[in-house]
């Protein structure tokens, strides 16, 4: 199973301590101020691939639906107010998510391929990338995806895809910010592409990451296992924004809040002040 394989390959860095001015306080802190968490749902067993239809408030994921000891993964989606998952089980070994929200489309990827999940009429899947194993997926204008165990990158047209070929080496993540930059992961680490060239700029900071997220402002945020960084374009550094031990996936709701997931529950952080 890939997501074995990719924490096989991971290794531990270390990050800096979070940020505690009392120890009664229950939640975390970004950019130094403090937020307190909100359980969406717990229970979970590594909750993955965090993405959020906002029209609708239905956050999609991977998680893992065997036992303690075996990779068993399968997507489902969680409701506003919802505590257990809707399953889709049509995406065999479910693993990765992303939306279309123009178009009101979630985009669920597997072993088979790639379906295209309306969730007004959630009764309706459609098989639109066949022959691919799906390791993750990024949405801008047009579906992005990379194939396991190639790690290449490819993008869908409409009745077609086809590879990334200035994009040649072996990635684990892709995104596009607000200013069309490109990120991409590599095993030694993450680098930049700006928008019209084809230059690698490489970022100091950690090396091994779960996941690129865009927030609604067109920043890019970096999923680490023990904190979310963002991008320092000035001096080509990942500064950290909030240390969160053990964090799984990604997203920001309508309002640029950030969810996260960790081993067991989906967690919204909401700004607040320490009592």
């Amino acid at each position: 199973m890939k997501f074995a394989i990719f924490f096989v390959v991971s290794v531990v860095f270390i990050c800096s301590a979070e940020l505690i001015k009392d120890p009664k306080c229950k939640g975390s802190y970004v950019n130094g101020k403090f937020h307190k968490k909100h359980i969406i749902a717990n229970g979970l067993n590594r909750p993955y691939q965090l993405s959020i239809y906002n029209l609708h408030h239905a956050i999609y994921f991977s998680y893992n639906v065997g036992g303690d000891d075996e990779d068993k993964f399968e997507i489902g989606y969680l409701k506003k107010d919802q505590k257990v998952p809707t399953p889709i089980p049509a995406v065999k070994n479910g693993f990765a998510t992303t939306i279309d929200h123009h178009h009101g489309i979630s985009y669920l990827g597997g072993s088979d391929g790639i379906y295209a999940h309306d969730f007004t009429k959630p009764d309706e899947i459609k098989h639109v990338v066949k022959q691919h194993n799906i390791w993750d997926m990024f949405y801008k204008e047009h579906l992005y995806f990379i194939v396991y165990p190639s790690q290449r990158l490819h993008k869908k047209h409409e009745n077609s895809s086809e590879l990334v070929e200035h994009i040649s080496e072996k990635i684990y993540q892709f995104a596009i910010d607000g200013d069309e930059d490109i990120f991409i992961t590599t095993a030694d680490g993450v680098f930049q592409i700006k928008n019209g060239t084809t230059e690698r700029i490489p970022f100091t900071g950690p090396k091994i990451f779960r996941a690129i997220e865009v927030d609604h402002q067109g920043v890019a945020h970096f999923c680490g296992q023990n904190a979310i960084y963002v991008a320092n374009k000035d001096n080509n550094a990942l500064e950290e924004i909030a240390h969160i031990k053990n964090i799984f996936g990604l997203t920001f709701d309508a309002e640029d809040h950030i969810i996260y997931s960790d081993p067991h529950e989906i967690v919204k952080l909401l700004p607040d002040t320490c009592k």
